[in-house]
């Protein structure tokens, strides 16, 4: 059957087909002279036209009045039924649609988006919890917690494992969205400005969207970098200064305080991709996994036919027997007896010679380990074992690696932060 997935969060929304990412829509409106932008448009424009820019509409979800310039918007539900309506028609036709929602949604808000799936010609929908879907790949008998975050919100969501895999609770986090976070991080960049170079962005709205467009940059940067250069390009002059990563950590530490607080040390974090931007988040946390930023989709190509073949409108639990059958039907398609060669790292096929190697971020093999490591690939009795190094995280199969892995034919390595992509394969 075909299909595709809506990721449905704020910041990013996702439509993917497979693992193929075909549109990103973030959840910014900009109503501006009766016309309405939406998704990368209207994010480009919020800093631009503040007072016509509306962000909150899938947070707030509902058919309240609200105050707008424009004659077609009564409430937040239209604005949402117009970007879903402008999704599909980007998209183009296909078959049932699998959509992710997070724990956040509350019913009537499910109801309501139901209903404006319907009226923007979604025809067939299955509805599923995101946190599950994101996490299905990882987790194990027990407890466990995942982490997301919205624009305006994260939402914890604990997901309990025997013999279904099921969505007990969740709690959200009003102070913790990505735009209280974009806002920090602009008031300490701006102030470096001023300090640096007596340039103040906040001073023209243009200058203002510029700089809220370095943002993620800075971040992922400082990420695994102590230092991060800034460059905005104003009415032809070039302004420049340097961001510290101690900087950074200090102006977020209330935020992060505000989410370390919530969560409990004993039960595993699986952390969702939209937080390994953040530097040193990670650095306070113990039992923590970063998720892959396809994991939700990679969930939903190995167990499709689960996932499509239920009479549930919305679907916050799954039996673990079931997905554990259709997994292994997966491995056996994808796997094979022959032996592995070669390992495949950018388009390049390098012959593995049952010794030692080690993969630098920059996809070189050497001989021995140093700082620039990512992964390692070792022979020993037989077969070709995997390790992750320098605290990376990496990923064998979308699956998170904890310790040593042994390795087949076909499987896909992938480190978070890194354009590493490694398959092993063999070459006659």
């Amino acid at each position: 059957m075909s299909y595709t997935t809506i990721d449905l969060n704020d910041t990013n929304i996702r439509v993917g087909k497979g693992e193929q990412i075909l549109l990103n829509s973030p959840g910014y409106a900009v109503i501006k002279d009766d016309k309405i932008a939406f998704g990368t448009q209207a994010e480009k424009l919020n800093r631009i036209y503040p007072r016509s820019t509306h962000d909150d509409y899938w947070y707030r979800l509902g058919q309240d009045a609200i105050q707008t310039t424009s004659n077609q918007i009564r409430h937040n539900a239209d604005l949402a039924y117009m970007q879903l309506a402008e999704i599909n028609a980007q998209v183009g036709q296909t078959g049932k649609w699998l959509i992710a929602i997070p724990a956040s949604f509350n019913q009537d808000q499910l109801s309501l988006l139901l209903g404006l799936l319907n009226a923007a010609h979604f025809a067939e929908v299955q509805l599923v919890d995101s946190a599950l879907l994101a996490s299905m790949n990882n987790l194990t008998e027990g407890e466990h917690i995942h982490l997301d975050m919205q624009l305006h919100q994260s939402v914890l969501t604990t997901l309990e494992t025997d013999d279904k895999y099921n969505v007990t609770a969740s709690n959200v986090l009003p102070d913790a969205g990505l735009l209280g976070i974009y806002e920090k991080c602009a008031k300490l960049i701006s102030n470096e400005f001023i300090n640096q170079s007596r340039f103040d962005p906040h001073h023209h709205a243009e200058s203002e969207q510029l700089l809220f467009e370095k943002i993620p940059g800075c971040l992922r940067k400082l990420d695994t970098s102590p230092m991060s250069k800034v460059d905005l390009d104003y009415q032809g002059k070039h302004y420049s200064v340097n961001i510290s990563r101690e900087a950074m950590e200090d102006v977020l530490s209330p935020i992060y305080d505000g989410i370390y607080k919530h969560i409990e040390d004993a039960k595993p974090l699986l952390l969702s991709h939209r937080f390994g931007i953040l530097p040193g988040f990670k650095d306070k946390l113990s039992n923590v996994s970063l998720l892959d930023e396809f994991a939700l989709f990679t969930s939903v190509k190995n167990y499709s036919t689960l996932l499509l073949d239920t009479d549930s409108n919305y679907l916050s639990e799954l039996p673990v027997n079931e997905l554990k059958k259709d997994s292994k039907r997966l491995q056996v398609t994808n796997s094979s007896t022959t032996d592995i060669t070669h390992i495949l790292l950018d388009g390049i096929a390098y012959q593995l010679q049952q010794q030692d190697c080690y993969i630098s971020a920059d996809n070189i093999i050497e001989a021995s380990l140093n700082s620039n490591t990512l992964f390692s690939i070792h022979f020993n009795d037989g077969q070709y074992l995997l390790e992750v190094e320098n605290n990376a995280q990496g990923s064998l199969n979308d699956i998170i690696i904890r310790d040593t892995q042994a390795l087949k034919l076909g499987d896909n390595i992938k480190i978070a932060g890194s354009e590493t992509n490694a398959t092993l394969i063999k070459v006659s």
